[in-house]
């Protein structure tokens, strides 16, 4: 039966239905192929499921990040967080490129989605980059590269799904986040540095003493946003969940009553667009918990462990085969629904073999976080190539040396995880 659900799965998904409905449907199926045996399972644990897998006081933490982010893009916050990382990094060997990697850490403190990030920071920046002579393509991909970040860097949406879905820590895997984002960080502006030399591309003149302090004053209410949220969460004082109302609130009264660059008759559009996207990912989530209780309850992880057993018992070729599985996975589909589909699966094995909860998460979110910058669905370069207005594949050839640094990171933090949980052990001791 387990054959058939995934055989109807993968069919539903090759004539064009969207995630949700191939899992809706193909667990649909699996219950009513079941009605004509021996213990039949009732069709009511399809609603039951269904609204179990959305009710969960970690979800809702998902609207309320998407629309600090969808607040700060229209509110102006993004804007003055260019200017203030062009006077911190804009003269050094590839200006705007590395800009455009600054501003991707500071406002992963901010919105914890990708996507977000990269529309919100290639609005500004990719039109910069062309101007000052950077090829479009190469412009594209280094925000979509930089925008790998967000997701890292706490807060983020997919830490806070993961949590949620194996009963750890959202505030343990914020922390742990914050390491190897900076790694991650590093890594990139040292390619950039790379590139600029080979390519010629320019730089930005170093900011003077007063455009350094105008540029810091301006951008000192938003600057305040992720050292607000982080702070309530590390420190205890608030749940990711409440933190992130904390996002919106601010991200709202900077919008509309400090920059004024938010009309109230705007709201209702950003609270609809939000709403839209908020109920994609949690349609998914709903369908995903129906379809991995199935699973579940056929023995899949069971049978998955017993065969990664056999292969080896050494945590570090588990490691490397999640590795390159989700490598594979996420360039086939987007980072949530893959997480949703193997999260539950892979983690109990990982906890058999002694791998740290904390850590594996980590692992998990990078591997899909580099898979987003890879064709044939890397959401991100399909962001920003629509954005810089060429085609995507000249991005994702633009792409690759971000990869290979990225896929550096991976190893570095899947075999040292010390990079991981030396913040948590420390902030949770």
């Amino acid at each position: 039966m387990l054959a058939f659900l995934f055989i109807s799965f993968l069919l539903l998904l090759l004539i064009g239905l969207d995630l949700f409905s191939a899992m809706g449907a193909a667990s649909l199926l699996y219950l009513l192929a079941t009605q004509t045996g021996d213990m039949p399972l009732p069709l009511t644990l399809i609603p039951q499921q269904l609204i179990g897998g959305v009710d969960s006081f970690p979800l809702l933490a998902v609207p309320m990040f998407l629309l600090a982010g969808e607040l700060m893009t229209r509110g102006g916050v993004t804007a003055r967080l260019v200017n203030f990382a062009g006077v911190l990094v804009g003269h050094i060997r590839g200006g705007l490129a590395q800009v455009s990697i600054v501003t991707n850490v500071i406002m992963a403190g901010m919105s914890g989605s990708a996507v977000a990030d990269a529309a919100s920071t290639g609005s500004v920046l990719i039109p910069g980059m062309v101007k000052r002579g950077y090829t479009p393509e190469y412009a594209a991909a280094v925000i979509a590269a930089a925008a790998c970040i967000g997701p890292i860097i706490p807060p983020s949406l997919m830490f806070v799904v993961l949590g949620s879905m194996v009963n750890v820590s959202v505030g343990q895997l914020f922390a742990a986040g914050i390491i190897p984002g900076l790694l991650m960080a590093l890594a990139m502006m040292a390619v950039v540095y790379r590139q600029a030399l080979k390519k010629g591309l320019p730089v930005e003149p170093r900011a003077t003493l007063p455009g350094f302090w105008k540029a810091t004053r301006e951008a000192l209410l938003a600057l305040g946003m992720p050292v607000i949220i982080l702070g309530a969460i590390l420190s205890g004082i608030a749940t990711p969940t409440e933190a992130s109302v904390v996002a919106v609130v601010y991200a709202l009264v900077l919008g509309v009553f400090v920059y004024r660059e938010i009309k109230p008759g705007q709201l209702v559009g950003i609270f609809s667009t939000v709403a839209m996207t908020s109920a994609s990912v949690m349609v998914t989530v709903a369908a995903a918990q129906l379809f991995g209780w199935i699973t579940t309850a056929e023995g899949l992880g069971r049978i998955l462990g017993s065969l990664l057993v056999q292969v080896s018992q050494e945590p570090w070729v588990f490691l490397l085969i999640v590795n390159v599985v989700l490598l594979a996975l996420g360039t086939l589909m987007e980072p949530i629904p893959v997480m949703i589909l193997t999260v539950p699966i892979l983690y109990p094995v990982a906890s058999q073999l002694g791998i740290d909860p904390v850590h594996f998460g980590v692992v998990i979110v990078l591997n899909l976080m580099i898979g987003s910058l890879s064709p044939p669905v890397g959401i991100n370069i399909f962001v920003t190539a629509a954005m810089a207005k060429v085609p995507v594949m000249r991005v994702a050839h633009q792409s690759l040396g971000f990869i290979w640094i990225l896929i550096a990171v991976l190893l570095l933090i899947t075999y040292v995880p010390e990079f991981v949980l030396w913040i948590p052990q420390w902030l949770f001791r």
